[in-house]
């Protein structure tokens, strides 16, 4: 039976997006209006990871489900950017959200506090996610995430050997996610599916990213 054309195919990818990034990106204030800004870095994270894969191949089709790592919840609390995430995905139409024709999003939108691969007996029993309480008091009134770069790449190389038919594209500007990306890369090699780094802020390093960054 002859395999079917390249542009009949279908890759999943699973985007890891770094939400705190992008809500900076968008250069509006979030705590003024939070969902705004969360429509905002929704619109604009879609366009940049439609662009970054047909960029990378215009025929072949991507089906894209995306996953979203912040400070979710402070205490028992969801936080305003997750309950504006929330509104913000609900008013999304997700049919005409991909700028690209062969770049297509699934309407399934997740939040990283709950683990791809963890057990369901670590769920916390009310807020029913792993992670609870990753936004937290520093000093005073400073407030910091916790929890949720190391999320990120958890679930990334869990899904990378778990699941490696599926491509992986983590969207962040911070260089503490490289290192789950290399592994992830070297855990897809000799599939069809690739390892990708998308950032938008282009800088200088000494780390080796050829053919796993790419900027835009």
């Amino acid at each position: 039976m002859q395999a079917p054309p390249i542009s009949q195919l279908i890759s999943d990818v699973v985007a890891f997006v770094d939400w705190n990034a992008q809500l900076l990106l968008t250069s509006k204030d979030c705590e003024a209006n939070p969902l705004g800004t969360a429509e905002e870095a929704l619109k604009q994270t879609a366009r940049r990871i439609a662009k970054c894969l047909s960029s990378i191949d215009a025929v072949r089709r991507f089906r894209v489900s995306l996953r979203l790592y912040h400070g979710w919840h402070k205490g028992f609390e969801p936080t305003a950017n997750r309950k504006a995430a929330r509104l913000a995905i609900a008013k999304t139409d997700f049919a005409v959200l991909s700028p690209k024709p062969n770049v297509i999003f699934s309407q399934q939108v997740d939040f990283g506090d709950r683990l791809l691969h963890a057990s369901v007996n670590r769920l916390h029993a009310k807020l029913d996610c792993h992670l609870p309480n990753t936004l937290r008091n520093r000093h005073g009134s400073e407030i910091e995430e916790k929890m949720v770069d190391t999320a990120l790449a958890a679930d990334v190389v869990s899904s990378a050997y778990r699941d490696n038919g599926s491509w992986i594209l983590v969207v962040t500007e911070d260089d503490d996610l490289i290192p789950p990306a290399y592994a992830a890369e070297f855990a897809l090699a000799g599939t069809v599916a690739r390892a990708i780094i998308l950032r938008k802020k282009v800088r200088a390093s000494m780390l080796s990213l050829d053919n796993i960054l790419i900027n835009g």
